[in-house]
Formats: C-alpha cells, structure tokens, sequence
C-alpha cells in the first residue's frame, strides 16, 4: 500500500481531499504504527510510519481511531487505500 485517500468537509472550501502516506520501515518493530506529522506550516499529519508486519486493515483502524481522538470523524466523507 502506497497510501490512503481521505475525503472531508471542509467548512471554507466544502470539499477536501489530501493524501497520506504509508511508509514501510523495516528497522523499527514489526508491529509498531506510528504517526508522521509535518512541521510546517502546521503540524499535521502527512504519513503513517509502520512496521512489516502490519496489514492494511489494522492501518485502516488506526487512522479511523486517529480522527475519532481528534474529533474530526464526523467531517470525514471517505477512506480509501492507494495500491
């Protein structure tokens, strides 16, 4: 998986679609699933650090629980995983 396509509300613009990435490390836990944020301009998340052995659906489960603990899953129209 290169990465998953989110679709939200957007109050200002009312549609917005971004991207995040998966990156594959293989020197970290196998099991570990990781947050990567930008620094700049604003500190949000760009891409999901994960180990070798993590699959699609527990990635999937992760960002779902990301954007519920951010209160923002209310504003989210879709997840879709790039193969």
């Amino acid at each position: 998986m290169k990465g998953l396509w989110v679709e939200f509300k957007c109050p200002d613009h009312g549609f917005e679609r971004f991207k995040i990435k998966v990156i594959k490390k293989y020197n970290v836990d196998p099991e570990v699933i990781s947050p990567k944020y930008r620094t700049r301009p604003k500190h949000e998340l760009s891409g999901i650090v994960v180990g070798r052995n993590v699959g699609n659906r527990e990635i999937r489960d992760y960002l779902v629980q990301y954007f519920k603990d951010a209160g923002l899953m209310d504003k989210v129209l879709s997840i879709r995983l790039q193969i």
